[in-house]
């Protein structure tokens, strides 16, 4: 069995995890999200799960915080033999610190899609609504790009690109699997 850590980056709503699925699907990879981190630990603290607790939660951990992300997902992983898929990393720090424990080969993805697809998809997950679904990706866009988060950073610094903007859901997972299998070469 080959062992790999692919880490999957993208704006929310680029499909950053339908690739994670895709992958886990066609290589049984061990399938881990950045955003369940952020999500429990808004559990964790008892607030209901809002645009303001998200963002609050999720910028808390990035100030000086993003070693307690990698922590909680290393722990969910370290010990698995195969395919472990993040989705979701956020700042160059994540990538760093993962690079100093994982101890294989690790794989670099970004997704792109536009804003207006993005949107969509949003929109679709209905998490909040329309109107805040909209609202909340520009604010969510504008933060994760400040120099504060490091997505911005993180997206230049991607091995591999795969646009899913006019793509179908069959034709991104066929992407998705000829891309993992020429790494997994």
């Amino acid at each position: 069995m080959k062992k790999a850590l692919i880490l999957i980056v993208g704006m929310p709503g680029s499909g950053k995890s339908f690739a994670a699925e895709v992958i886990r699907k066609h290589f049984h990879a061990k399938t881990l999200k950045t955003g369940d981190v952020i999500r429990d630990e808004i559990k964790r603290r008892r607030l209901p799960y809002t645009p303001e607790n998200d963002t609050k939660v999720r910028l808390w951990f990035h100030t000086g915080r993003e070693h307690l992300i990698v922590e909680r997902l290393w722990k969910k992983m370290k010990n698995h033999k195969g395919i472990v898929v993040i989705d979701g990393l956020r700042s160059p720090k994540e990538l760093a610190m993962f690079k100093k424990l994982y101890k294989g080969q690790i794989f670099l993805i970004k997704i792109k899609s536009s804003f207006k697809v993005r949107t969509q998809r949003e929109i679709e997950r209905g998490r909040f609504g329309e109107n805040e679904s909209v609202k909340y990706l520009k604010e969510r866009d504008k933060s994760e790009s400040s120099k504060l988060v490091g997505l911005k950073q993180l997206l230049k610094k991607a091995d591999y690109s795969l646009d899913n903007s006019k793509l179908t859901k069959k034709q991104m997972e066929s992407k998705v699997v000829s891309l993992v299998k020429q790494l997994l070469k």
